[in-house]
C-alpha cells in the first residue's frame, strides 16, 4: 500500500511539473505570436497592435514592444482606447504629465464621438491630479 501511495505521488508530481513547464512555454509563445500577428497586420489596422500592447501592458511583459505597438495603433487611427492605453503605459512609467495629456485626448475624442462612458477615464485623470498635488505640496 505504501508503494502504491508513493507511486501515485510521483506520478502526480511528474504531471504537475510537466504541466507547469507547458504553461511557461505557452506564455512565451503567446508573446512571440503577438509579434507575428502585429508584424503581419496592415498599416491601417489599429486594433491588432492595440490588443497586443494591451496584453503586454496587462501582463507587464515585453513593455518596449507594448509602447511601439500602441504608437503603431495610434498612427493607424487615434481612438479613445489606444490613447487611453498610451496614457496607462506612461502613468505606469511615472510620466504623469504625458499620461494626463493622453487621457485628456482620449476623453475629448470620446465626447466628440458621442460616448457618455468615461467614468474610468475620469478616475484615472483624478488619480494623476492627486499625485501631482501631493508632489507639489
Amino acid at each position: 500500500m505504501k508503494k502504491i501511495t508513493t507511486l501515485i505521488a510521483l506520478v502526480t508530481l511528474s504531471v504537475t511539473a510537466f504541466a507547469s513547464n507547458d504553461l511557461f512555454n505557452e506564455k512565451e509563445n503567446k508573446f512571440e505570436s503577438l509579434k507575428i500577428k502585429v508584424a503581419s497586420a496592415k498599416s491601417s489596422d489599429w486594433n491588432t497592435p492595440f490588443e497586443a500592447a494591451q496584453i503586454c501592458l496587462n501582463n507587464q511583459k515585453n513593455m518596449s514592444d507594448a509602447y511601439v505597438w500602441v504608437e503603431q495603433s495610434i498612427k493607424a487611427k487615434a481612438t479613445p482606447q489606444n490613447l487611453e492605453l498610451k496614457g496607462d503605459y506612461l502613468a505606469l512609467h511615472g510620466l504623469n504629465q504625458m499620461a494626463f495629456e493622453n487621457y485628456k485626448k482620449a476623453l475629448e475624442l470620446k465626447i466628440a464621438l458621442g460616448s457618455e462612458d468615461f467614468k474610468a477615464l475620469q478616475q484615472k485623470i483624478q488619480t494623476l491630479k492627486k499625485k501631482f498635488f501631493q508632489l507639489n505640496s
